[in-house]
């Protein structure tokens, strides 16, 4: 929904720096983890390569890591070394939910950043638990929406903020429901300028992240103030005074992000023929 820029740290550095004040000992977390970084590092470039190629769902589960640290090991290091605040590792988690343009969720386009979610859970790729290419500033709803769900091809997978640009043409819709009260339909378009498979991805990631739900009920609070408005202006200039207000309002928004539920809600009003020759006259 929102591309954002890729976190450029040192992954070597984000494992040092996270394990530093851990226990030292044999056989304790510290030492596998250590064994185990320029695997995770190794790891971590190939995920980037991947990524830039499409090609995330040919990973393979995996749990184990070579070296010798564990499932559990990684999923500690990500919630008590680098997602807790105080943490070494604490500085990465935040500057990372940072590159969130406005704060913006990147999956919803909506709500606020709360979080990092994993791209590919850490659950069944431990090895990615601290890679920044894998953490995605996130708010909790998508994040709990998407959980850990994998995909087995590329056209199942949920667009990657960091990798995937769909900010080159519009694709979210609305229909107006010509019934009172009024509500709206959002849905995925296809643009003439894409390949199905990006429309497949579209849809995938529409329905993973519930955005039809989401933005019909922004759009129904959005309606009753936008609609006394367009009534005075019909009233003072007609219905292409009313038109180009709405026209306007959607340049707004597309000038700050191409895709948004409010320019789909304002561009299904200008559609629709009920709503001007017979809604709006009888309120």
């Amino acid at each position: 929904m929102i591309k954002l820029e890729k976190p450029q740290f040192d992954q070597d550095k984000i494992i040092e720096d996270c394990i530093l004040n851990m226990r030292d000992g044999t056989g304790s977390p510290k030492e596998r983890i250590s064994a185990s970084k320029a695997e995770i590092c190794r790891k971590s470039k190939g995920y980037d390569e991947l990524a830039e190629e499409g090609r995330l769902s040919t990973l393979t589960l995996n749990t184990k890591i070579a070296g010798g640290a564990t499932k559990d090991d990684m999923i500690k290091l990500y919630d008590n070394k680098f997602a807790r605040k105080g943490e070494r590792g604490r500085p990465y988690y935040d500057a990372i939910k940072l590159l969130a343009p406005f704060g913006r969720c990147p999956f919803c386009g909506q709500r606020g950043v709360q979080t990092l979610d994993h791209y590919l859970p850490k659950a069944k790729f431990p090895v990615f638990a601290v890679t920044p290419f894998n953490l995605v500033p996130s708010c909790s709803d998508c994040n709990h929406d998407k959980l850990s769900e994998t995909f087995n091809s590329y056209n199942e997978e949920t667009i990657h903020p960091y990798y995937d640009d769909f900010t080159d043409a519009v694709w979210i819709k609305a229909k107006l429901i010509e019934e009172d009260p009024v509500t709206f339909e959002f849905y995925v378009d296809f643009p003439k300028e894409w390949e199905y498979i990006k429309y497949e991805r579209a849809k995938n990631h529409f329905e993973k992240f519930n955005l039809n739900d989401l933005y019909k009920l922004q759009a129904c609070e959005e309606f009753q103030g936008c609609f006394f408005r367009l009534k005075r202006l019909v009233e003072k200039g007609g219905k292409e005074l009313a038109i180009e207000h709405l026209e306007e309002s959607i340049e707004e928004k597309e000038h700050i992000r191409l895709n948004t539920w409010q320019a789909a809600m304002y561009d299904a009003i200008i559609q629709s023929d009920w709503f001007w020759d017979e809604y709006l006259p009888n309120q």
